[in-house]
């Protein structure tokens, strides 16, 4: 019994050594790693707007009438001064014709009256009538005049009238949708109007940028007015991945943080002299912005409670740790980080597998992309 107790205890102390042996001999995980090195490279900052031409004027008109002619069809080029609509003006024609006649017959009363005060005149001069009697004349030919005054005005107001049934373009544009046809009734109190006249000789694109990017770019440009001063012209990209041709330049920054987006309104002004832009649309406002930083790839990190996370190389005597660190980072491209804070240059990183890693775990680094120069643009 005692031999079967002390044979026992002897394949256990064996086995353990053996186990020990093997776990001492057991290989660090080997990874692919990278070197950082500073470089220039391009952060595009893409923020999604909305276009309106420079001018957009609601077409309304200001007397009510029956919509005629239609000279114009939507999305047409027309010059300032143009007719693009004209109402009925049979009624309006009228009434300044009657105005018109009434000038007439005021300007005739004004005349007699002219007339027979300088009669009155001429008859109180020599003490023939009284004063009395030539007053009387002269305040009737006072009142002779104000009737004429009103009648010009009555006048200029039926020709105003008449004007407003020719509705013109109040400068270079494009018609807009036209939401209605001949034979409407249209006037100053409908609910839509007739179309809207947009200038799109230069179009606005509207946009805002977060506060964190804010900040950023003002820390890039060490201040607000370095940033105006200095600001790279925007492009402008459509969803079919095409960039158009005009550059923007940055027309306003707000300074107030808007407390319900978080974010500053920003306008940018595009030239659009073959009119491709159209007002309404929506696309991409996107500033190209040249930093010195350390680009990294998007694989080599991992994500915790939105904040990221990577895996960087450290000597602990004869071994490589591999510890996580956290990184502020901002997006490069479908890919690629710039790192802006958490690493600095000649830090190694591991760049594949670290979804399956922990923190302090041992490895042996194989730094193929070791003094990679990066100049990634998007």
């Amino acid at each position: 019994m005692m031999k079967k107790v002390l044979f026992i205890i002897l394949s256990a102390i064996l086995l353990a050594g053996c186990s020990n042996n093997e776990n001492a001999k057991k290989p660090a995980t080997t990874k692919h790693t990278l070197t950082l090195v500073a470089d220039t490279c391009t952060i595009n900052y893409k923020l999604p707007a909305q276009l309106r031409g420079r001018q957009d004027v609601e077409v309304i008109p200001q007397v009510t009438a029956v919509l005629e002619e239609l000279r114009v069809v939507e999305g047409q080029f027309v010059k300032k001064g143009e007719i693009m609509f004209v109402l009925n003006q049979t009624e309006f024609a009228s009434v300044l014709d009657h105005s018109k006649a009434q000038v007439e017959s005021a300007e005739a009363q004004v005349k007699t009256m002219e007339l027979e005060t300088s009669a009155q005149k001429e008859l109180m001069d020599k003490n023939i009538v009284s004063e009395h009697q030539y007053k009387v004349t002269y305040n009737n030919l006072l009142a002779a005049k104000a009737a004429l005054s009103e009648a010009k005005a009555s006048e200029l107001h039926a020709q105003n009238d008449l004007n407003h049934t020719e509705l013109r373009a109040p400068y270079d544009g494009v018609v807009g949708s036209i939401l209605y046809r001949q034979g409407a009734l249209v006037g100053p109190s409908i609910q839509r109007p007739i179309t809207i006249f947009s200038d799109n000789s230069t179009v606005v694109a509207y946009t805002s940028m977060n506060e964190m990017q804010y900040m950023r770019l003002i820390t890039l440009f060490g201040s607000r007015e370095n940033f105006f001063k200095n600001v790279p012209s925007f492009r402008l990209a459509f969803p079919d991945g095409s960039v158009y041709a005009e550059e923007g330049k940055l027309e306003t920054l707000s300074g107030v943080v808007d407390r319900e987006t978080g974010a500053l309104s920003i306008r940018i002004a595009f030239p659009n002299p073959n009119y491709i832009l159209t007002s309404g649309g929506s696309a991409t406002a996107v500033l190209p912005v040249k930093v010195e930083g350390l680009v990294i790839p998007k694989d080599a990190t991992y994500t915790i409670q939105d904040k990221t996370f990577a895996y960087k190389v450290e000597k602990q005597d004869s071994a490589f740790i591999a510890k996580s660190v956290e990184v502020k980072v901002e997006r490069l491209n479908d890919k690629e980080y710039v790192v802006v804070e958490g690493l600095k240059d000649k830090d190694a990183i591991v760049i594949e597998g670290v979804s399956k890693m922990y923190s302090g775990m041992e490895i042996t680094p194989i730094d193929s992309l070791q003094n990679r120069k990066v100049a990634v643009k998007e």
